[in-house]
């Protein structure tokens, strides 16, 4: 199986991007900001192209409102979207997904929960919490968790301290047993892009942005 890859792009060059990716990535504080943006995203829809709202933590720091997010959800329709979370904590990120998904129960598209933590031991943590839980339709794995940054030996720039944190954390992951290959998986982001090439044996490894 090969990765869906998407990229997010700003309007002036949406069409383009969309003529080199496999489905179309949205971040939801535009929606607020530009109706053009969102009416971008709803022609998408109406084109057959795959969709995935993202809460815009990266972006604003936090998770964007629940409330509104829903609301967003709702209208937009999109074909996954990502529950919101707390960046590098495990146990708010387990909270705010169980409390999302208990308020909004029945939203249209797949959840995508993403794993976070301070540590790797966090990581574990809050990635079993979302494989054994029956309503995540996909995992995500982030890109910039700060103890990637502690690789031994500390080689290279952090976009590369990324990189290679992230492939080591799967690696590990892996390994132990941690992963489940029966649920698709979803890459947020990266340092540098030549990390994917390590998983193009991973079948599980569904999307990429």
């Amino acid at each position: 199986m090969v990765m869906k890859i998407a990229h997010e792009a700003p309007l002036s060059i949406f069409d383009k991007v969309q003529k080199l990716t496999d489905y179309d990535y949205a971040l939801v504080h535009l929606f607020e900001e530009n109706e053009e943006y969102y009416n971008t995203f709803v022609k998408a829809k109406k084109d057959g192209r795959e969709v995935l709202l993202d809460n815009s933590i990266f972006e604003l720091g936090t998770a964007f409102n629940g409330n509104t997010y829903a609301d967003w959800i709702v209208k937009l329709r999109p074909d996954w979207y990502i529950v919101p979370d707390v960046l590098d904590n495990a146990s708010s990120t387990i909270d705010s997904f169980n409390n999302f998904m208990s308020a909004f129960p029945d939203l249209p598209g797949q959840a995508i929960a993403v794993a976070q933590g301070s540590t790797y031991d966090e990581l574990v943590t809050c990635y079993t919490h979302h494989a054994n839980n029956p309503l995540v339709d996909k995992i995500a794995l982030s890109f910039n968790h700060p103890f990637f940054q502690d690789i031994q030996p500390p080689l290279g720039n952090r976009y590369y301290r990324m990189m290679r944190g992230r492939q080591k954390a799967i690696a590990d992951m892996l390994r132990s047993g941690v992963i489940d290959t029966s649920k698709p998986h979803h890459l947020l982001g990266c340092g540098l892009p030549q990390e994917f090439k390590d998983y193009r044996d991973y079948k599980w490894a569904d999307s990429l942005d």
